[in-house]
């Protein structure tokens, strides 16, 4: 919304499928579900425009919000997770857009910045796209792209960032040379590029992952979420831990058992027995008060 405006571009109307408390779950889970409606309401509200929710069935309530919306120009679309059907953007006719953040047609999907670090490929395909909207996910005919590399930016954070920052430029230029018929969109080459579904990206250590793969996984888990997760294999339900730190590799894969501790978790990688520090309940209490006063100073 920050880019729009910076584009000269006036919000109408903001569509959002928003954040409900799922009902019957654990008090737990309800806060988690409420933090984040907060959240979201505070993003929204810097929009200076009604908000429209939508629920489901998608295809219905677009449908209802396209006959009840005001006169607009363009539909831009940013981290939605809903594939709009073929029939709602016919009526669009080339009038709804998203922003992914890579270099499409790779790393097309839900978790597009987790894979890029996860896999090391952030300076290779780091950047963002600027795309019609078509019922092929994240397939639409190309408008624009801007390139950011991890390593012109030092952190994951600092460089999700930058990333971010390029819709500014992308919605000002390049979706107005569109919008105004001085840029034709590019076809992305069928079968070009990559997906990854978020059963691809996990968020998490494990057995069935090469050491790289658990490195570069735990030198991102800071800026992608609340803790790094190591999760052991078990008949009932997977074990979960939380951990810290980077990866000492003890040595080759031995077929033994995950052997857990107080303060580390071993186990064998794909590649390696290895062995991870478990994160102290002082350790989370304090980064915990860490985050939110980080928070406290960016409002």
């Amino acid at each position: 919304m920050d880019a729009l405006r910076a584009g000269g571009y006036r919000i109408v109307e903001v569509w959002t499928s928003g954040v409900e408390t799922p009902s019957g779950a654990m008090s737990r889970i309800a806060s988690l579900a409420s933090a984040r409606q907060r959240a979201a309401s505070r993003v929204l509200s810097r929009a200076a425009a009604p908000v429209r929710r939508l629920r489901r069935p998608w295809a219905a309530s677009l449908d209802n919000a396209l006959e009840a919306a005001p006169a607009f120009d363009v539909l831009v679309c940013a981290g939605s997770q809903i594939i709009f059907p073929a029939a709602f953007l016919e009526r669009l006719r080339g009038r709804a857009v998203n922003l992914h953040p890579a270099l499409l047609p790779h790393y097309r999907g839900p978790r597009p910045l987790h894979a890029l670090l996860i896999d090391g490929m952030a300076d290779t395909y780091g950047g963002m796209t600027l795309h019609l909207i078509t019922s092929e996910i994240d397939g639409g005919p190309i408008i624009g792209q801007r390139r950011v590399g991890l390593v012109d930016h030092g952190t994951p954070d600092n460089w999700q960032r930058a990333v971010m920052e390029t819709m500014t430029p992308l919605l000002a230029d390049d979706l107005r040379a569109y919008l105004a018929g001085r840029r034709e969109p590019v076809p992305q080459l069928s079968g070009s590029g990559s997906y990854q579904a978020l059963r691809d990206v996990p968020l998490h250590a494990a057995p069935d992952q090469t050491v790289d793969r658990i490195a570069r996984y735990l030198a991102a888990a800071a800026g992608m979420q609340r803790h790094a997760m190591a999760v052991l294999p078990d008949p009932h339900r997977p074990r979960r831990f939380v951990v810290t730190g980077g990866v000492r590799i003890i040595g080759r894969p031995t077929g033994e058992a995950p052997v857990v501790s107080l303060g580390h978790v071993e186990f064998d990688a794909l590649d390696a027995r290895i062995r991870i520090r478990r994160m102290t309940r002082p350790e989370r209490l304090l980064r915990k008060i860490r985050r939110r006063l980080a928070a406290v100073f960016r409002r």
